[in-house]
């Protein structure tokens, strides 16, 4: 029994979206273990975060998010893919 899954966002939305967010989860995954290995240049001054460990496990939840965004959108591709062009999906 196939189940009748029909796209939610346009095409070029879903692979916008999912450029985004793999350059977002890269981006939040290097800041994440920048901050876990204390680089000085992100928590030496004084007006740096004074826990550098909780900050580095918020860009970690956020690459978390992104990456849920990623197989959302990649999801939705492929749902288009399954439509020819011009059908009426209403």
């Amino acid at each position: 029994m196939a189940i009748a899954i029909r796209p939610v966002v346009s095409p070029a939305l879903a692979g916008c979206c999912t450029i985004f967010s793999v350059f977002g989860v890269v981006i939040l995954v290097a800041f994440g273990l920048f901050y876990g290995a204390h680089v000085e240049a992100l928590t030496g001054s004084e007006e740096d975060p004074t826990d550098p460990d909780a900050v580095s496990r918020a860009c970690y939840v956020a690459a978390a998010i992104y990456a849920g965004f990623i197989g959302f959108c990649g999801l939705q591709m492929v749902v288009h893919q399954r439509y020819p062009r011009g059908v009426q999906l209403s």
